[in-house]
């Protein structure tokens, strides 16, 4: 497959670039000092599975690219409307969006404005960061993209993309129920990020606080109730699973949220807590918590 990872930070740059050093047909599309960085050094990436730099092509005009196989779209939720119009030379008849962005509503928006034939939602599993322009560090044994199809059935491109990250350094899960997947990793990332970005906090630093967890349990019980609204299964004990699974995980804990509030670019706040205050309002659904986080980041959502 010929790839383009439609931003390639933290997330995108770790999977593209982890592709590209095994082999695969990547482009980068990275903007800035990052980009730049990434043209003249390679993309250095430190990793659970060992640390290497990689050549690889890279460009900040998606419009220069071609027609690409797959789009792994990773961009920030508030860039989508902006870079559209200089995505759509990259799309051909079989090329498929594989959008791995936060929250529940990508899947649309992309279908919307390419065509719902060309889009498959995704979400991804994994603790990675920008630790300097080129430079990506990720931690912890898990770096998994889950996706599928709308209505759950197993194609020809959910098999070659699954083939394609069936690899070393990445997981890969198919899901039968992708709504229900997207609104479970919602549960964690809308309140553990929301709730680390508005205390200023690590995660550890929650845990040690006095009613840190109770905040965080809260925030996870709303977007559940919320989610269920909308006819979405969540499993059995899923607030009080994913509470645990953070914990034991708190150390290496890194929210994207909070990342760009402290570096001063907006927030993907209207996308994740924003829209499951939103509908809980809709709905008649208290969300006390949620409301609550989501003021205290309001003010900083357009950046600095």
């Amino acid at each position: 497959m010929r790839i383009a990872v439609m931003g390639a930070g933290a997330v995108g740059g770790y999977f593209g670039g982890l592709l590209a050093n095994q082999g695969e047909d990547v482009i980068l599309i990275a903007r800035g000092a990052h980009g730049d960085a990434i043209a003249l050094n390679g993309l250095q990436v430190d990793s659970h599975w060992g640390n290497f730099n990689v050549k690889v092509k890279v460009t900040d005009d998606p419009s220069t690219v071609g027609e690409v196989d797959l789009i792994l779209h990773c961009i920030k939720l508030y860039s989508n409307a902006a870079s559209f119009p200089s995505m759509k030379s990259m799309i051909g008849e079989k090329t498929t969006i594989l959008t791995i962005q936060n929250g529940a509503t990508s899947g649309e928006i992309l279908g919307n404005a390419f065509g719902s034939e060309h889009v498959l939602q995704g979400a991804t599993y994994i603790e990675t960061g920008i630790a300097g322009p080129g430079h990506i560090h990720q931690s912890g044994s898990t770096a998994m993209i889950e996706y599928g199809e709308t209505d759950g059935s197993v194609t020809e491109r959910t098999e070659a993309i699954r083939k394609l990250f069936d690899r070393e350094g990445m997981q890969v899960k198919v899901s039968k129920n992708i709504v229900d997947t997207l609104w479970n990793k919602m549960v964690s990332v809308g309140a553990i990020g929301s709730v680390m970005a508005a205390s200023r906090a690590s995660f550890v630093e929650i845990l040690a606080s006095p009613h840190g967890e109770l905040v965080v349990r809260t925030t996870m019980e709303e977007i559940v109730a919320v989610g269920q609204s909308q006819g979405v299964t969540f499993p059995p004990r899923c607030v009080e699973s994913k509470l645990e699974s953070a914990i034991a995980e708190a150390e290496e804990t890194q929210a994207s949220l909070q990342y760009d509030l402290n570096n001063g670019k907006p927030l993907e706040l209207d996308d994740i807590l924003g829209a499951v205050v939103r509908i809980g309002r809709e709905t008649g659904i208290p969300v006390p918590s949620s409301a609550a986080l989501v003021t205290i980041l309001d003010k900083f959502k357009t950046g600095s």
